[in-house]
């Protein structure tokens, strides 16, 4: 029996082959890349979870299929439209969008297209979960995020101080203390919300398929790449006023307001070096062969900071992972784990080291400069440079030599003695004319001296990684693709450009831009077999997904 996606694939490849020869009605070609982008996205793994979302047995009018709703929203994405209202417009009076979208077999049908509210209903049942008759007893989440929510930012943000000033009295740090809790609840599974289905969806309809295409690279040692960007919100950031003041001639109050974003508070763009009300989303990706492919995306209110959010993203995409067998022990049969995580100097803590070698990955993380960046010596090393290295006698810095994964030691050797090959065998060169003594200080010995010094004394000043080796730099110059795949959310798709106005709705598209990622990096693979020919490339989707 032929999947709904087959299915799908077979009637709009047939339309698209009758599309491509007309001449005074030929597609664009950003509707023909739509298209081609669609086609390789298989939903039918979402399926499941889509139709859990309403009743079995339907009362009145069937509603529309949940698959096709959610590739009508990647179809809107990837056309560039930024208001559900006017892509419902859009929708209904171009008939060949409906065929693309699912809705219909042809267009020369009338198909009945979704309205305005079927769209939204949509988002809020993916953020409600399993459908539930309705009670009195409980109310939806999609009800308590909607109307006006009385707030007083104030309030809240001294709140917020007054918690970090108790957390740093009773730990080192407030990412300390995170990292104890996610170490301690890192059995409990995720929670059942919008995240959730989210992940489940990006993973069995993205994620799963670039590893099975070999796009995210060598899936036993994976390297991540972690950022966070700001989303103002749409919301007024000045919110509408609870009591009468103004109208006594009281101009400046600290009275309650109503806000229409629940979530959104103040927090620091440091990109435009402003400040801005609304969200910031956080992602972890995976660059491998020019494609950037997001893993996991997280939201959070503009005030919390890349320290915390990145280690509750990675915490979460740890969960999901082990959710859908892909770590642990069912991951090493897999062939699944995650060897370093790169991050830049705006998570330059040390609860980041720890949560991350807790798990025995290398962190690759940029020293920030403003925390102090003169190590003292550690380990056998009786002096070391800014950067942590040990300095031998004669004053020149060391040469590393390796890591200790079980003992935590950075081992480093004598400068001028260097390893080679010769006729097969691994021999050690001595080159006294280079040191300023010109003279060996350990004749006895190949390497020596050697001296070696303790990440665990200091992570964040004697990472794992040294931050001078060929490693660590190749690594880093990779973190580039968070700004590519900020970029393409923010700019290319309009998340920027506050379309939204909760955190719901930017954490829905946020995961519709990051399946849209991955699925531009199939069809860029695949335009290389084929090149620019479009039939050609239908006729090979075609056969595949047949197959």
């Amino acid at each position: 029996m032929r999947t709904y996606h087959q299915q799908y694939v077979d009637c709009l490849c047939n339309n698209i082959t009758r599309w491509v020869r007309r001449k005074s009605r030929a597609l664009s070609e950003n509707h023909l890349s739509a298209v081609l982008t669609l086609l390789l996205i298989n939903l039918d793994p979402a399926r499941d979870l889509l139709e859990s979302l309403y009743a079995p047995s339907h009362r009145g009018r069937p509603p529309s299929d949940p698959v096709s709703m959610l590739r009508a929203l990647l179809l809107m994405t990837l056309l560039g439209f930024k208001s559900i209202s006017l892509w419902v417009d859009e929708l209904r009076s171009k008939p060949r969008l409906a065929v693309i979208a699912g809705f219909a077999k042809d267009s020369s049908q009338h198909a009945k297209t979704p309205g305005i509210g079927t769209f939204y209903d949509f988002i809020d049942r993916l953020e409600d979960g399993k459908y539930q008759k309705p009670c009195q007893h409980y109310v939806k989440p999609s009800k308590l995020r909607k109307g006006r929510h009385k707030r007083n930012i104030t309030t809240e943000k001294e709140i917020r101080q007054k918690e970090k000033e108790s957390d740093i009295a009773q730990y080192d740090s407030i990412t300390k203390k995170l990292k104890d809790e996610l170490n301690a609840n890192k059995e409990k599974p995720r929670p059942d919300d919008l995240l959730k289905r989210l992940e489940d969806i990006l993973i069995t309809c993205a994620i799963i398929p670039s590893a099975k295409r070999g796009m995210l690279g060598d899936t036993s040692k994976l390297n991540l790449c972690g950022d966070g960007s700001a989303l103002p919100s749409g919301a007024n950031p000045n919110g509408k006023p609870s009591c009468q003041c103004h109208k006594n001639g009281i101009y400046k109050c600290n009275h309650d307001r109503y806000y229409s974003d629940a979530t959104a508070n103040w927090g620091y763009d440091s990109y435009r070096d402003c400040y801005y009300f609304g969200h910031t989303y956080y992602q972890h990706i995976v660059n491998h062969n020019g494609h950037d492919l997001p893993l996991h995306v997280s939201i959070a209110p503009a005030s919390e900071t890349d320290y915390t959010q990145s280690m509750k993203d990675f915490d979460r995409l740890k969960k999901t992972l082990k959710e859908h067998g892909l770590s642990d022990a069912i991951a090493k049969a897999q062939n699944w784990d995650i060897s370093h995580v790169v991050y830049d100097a705006g998570h330059d803590s040390l609860g980041n080291y720890e949560y991350l070698m807790d798990d025995h990955i290398i962190p690759v993380i940029a020293l920030n400069p403003r925390k102090g960046t003169h190590p003292s010596p550690s380990g056998s090393a009786k002096k070391v440079n800014e950067d942590g290295v040990p300095v031998c006698k004669s004053g020149l810095l060391m040469r590393l030599c390796g890591y200790i994964k079980k003992k935590h030691r950075i081992v480093y050797n004598c400068p001028v003695k260097r390893p080679t090959h010769r006729n097969g065998q691994h021999l050690w060169n001595a080159f006294p004319d280079e040191c300023p003594h010109k003279v060996l200080c350990d004749t006895g010995t190949k390497m020596g001296p050697v001296v070696y010094v303790k990440s665990t004394d200091d992570p964040r000043l004697y990472p794992p990684l040294s931050r001078n080796s060929p490693k660590f730099h190749e690594l880093m110059d990779r973190r580039s693709c968070c700004e590519r795949s900020n970029s393409t959310k923010k700019v290319k798709y309009h998340l920027g450009e506050r379309p939204c106005r909760s955190d719901t709705h930017y954490l829905v598209r946020l995961y519709i831009v990051s399946i849209i990622e991955h699925a531009r990096a199939w069809l860029a693979e695949d335009r290389k077999l084929v090149g620019d020919d479009t039939l050609a490339m239908i006729k090979r989707i075609k056969a595949e997904k047949s197959g």
